[in-house]
């Protein structure tokens, strides 16, 4: 269980260091991030925007934070991306490396593939030169892996070609078949899984060595890794709804910022008597007809400003973060979001104390809201 766990943070790890050079030649942020495809990017590419696509080349690595990205181009070193949708239908001449939502692979990698989504897709065309490490609630293996296959998943079809062994931890809840090789699977190794039901294998498949199931002797892995991937994917969430606040929402999300940052404790008391008092008001006029409708807007408004709320601190806190570390008077909202995020969700994490930083984060995040709110009634 360990050395899984360790392999996943080492992971993450590489996604989120290398984001430290941003700020360095070749670097963009936006909206909307394309690299044509007569466009040729030397060196390393770093991108944060809501939607990337590069049909080009790229020299180096692709470094990038978006919601979605679609590559049909060619990155001769690695990517490394955090997203909600990552699509790679190009040619990558090292390592792939995801976290998000869903990736879906068609195209050759060079290297090692390591995916974390709930959704993990390697298309007929995809060929991958050494192995794959996935962890993912859906897993469907229909390409080429020159090497091993091996992870965790809720459940696995394996229509393709692996060149040596499968070794997969799957999900402990018998409900469904968990592990399927297809007609014309073609495995040139063994065939080694967990969970608790047989295999579906077809008598049509090739098997090369073995075939052995493994019994979960214990919940403490599948606990630690719903645990883990809770809170990456709630990171992930955030960081794609902070991109269209400060992409789409710039200017109002800007003012919002400085009404936390003129007057931080003076935010916390408007923010408490904000999520105190709604749910209340809500709740009286559910108990009159003409009301419910009054009272599914108060609701949605106040589940939506709460969990926004928490972005806007942790932008706040990003900036904090990095005025003390550069001295820069003004930092960039996109580091300032990646930071805050990332430090923040990890402080609401901790065990009995994280709720009340998470309060703490709320209270004053929807003080800075209706501070800017009050401040534009104002002007009506």
């Amino acid at each position: 269980m360990k050395t899984k766990v360790f392999t996943i943070l080492a992971t993450l790890t590489l996604c989120l260091l290398p984001l430290i050079s941003l700020q360095a030649a070749g670097a963009r942020a936006g909206n909307s991030i394309y690299v044509a495809e007569s466009e040729i990017v030397n060196g390393n590419f770093y991108a944060i925007g809501e939607n990337i696509t590069v049909d080009g080349t790229i020299s180096g690595d692709l470094i990038a934070i978006a919601q979605t990205i679609t590559v049909n181009g060619r990155v001769e070193g690695d990517i490394i991306t955090i997203s909600q949708d990552a699509t790679i239908n190009g040619s990558v001449g090292g390592n792939i490396r995801i976290a998000g939502n869903s990736a879906t692979i068609n195209g050759t990698t060079t290297r090692n593939v390591n995916v974390f989504g709930n959704k993990v897709v390697f298309g007929p065309d995809s060929r991958v030169g050494w192995d794959i490490y996935l962890v993912g609630a859906n897993a469907e293996m229909r390409g080429t892996i020159d090497g091993g296959l091996s992870g965790q998943a809720g459940q696995a079809l394996i229509t393709g070609k692996i060149g040596k062994n499968v070794n997969l931890k799957l999900s402990s809840n018998d409900s469904d078949q968990k592990l399927t090789i297809a007609s014309g699977a073609i495995v040139n190794g063994d065939v080694i899984y967990t969970a608790n039901n047989a295999a579906s294998i077809s008598e049509k498949s090739s098997i090369a060595g073995k075939i052995q199931q493994k019994i979960a002797a214990s919940q403490e892995t599948n606990v630690v890794l719903l645990w883990f991937w809770r809170k990456l994917f709630a990171i992930f969430s955030a960081l794609a709804i902070g991109l269209v606040l400060i992409f789409a929402g710039r200017n109002i999300s800007l003012k919002i910022l400085n009404k936390i940052s003129d007057s931080p404790a003076k935010m916390l008391l408007p923010g408490l008597i904000v999520m105190l008092i709604l749910p209340p008001i809500a709740l009286i006029l559910i108990f009159t007809l003409i009301g419910i409708p009054l009272a599914l807007i108060i609701s949605a408004w106040w589940i939506t400003a709460t969990y926004i709320a928490k972005i806007y601190t942790a932008i706040y806190a990003g900036q904090f973060i990095l005025k003390k570390i550069s001295k820069n008077s003004d930092p960039s909202l996109l580091w300032s979001l990646v930071i805050g995020v990332v430090v923040c969700w990890l402080l609401f994490a901790i065990p009995f104390l994280g709720w009340i930083i998470g309060l703490f984060a709320i209270w004053l995040g929807l003080g800075g809201i209706w501070s800017y709110t009050a401040n534009q009634l104002g002007k009506i």
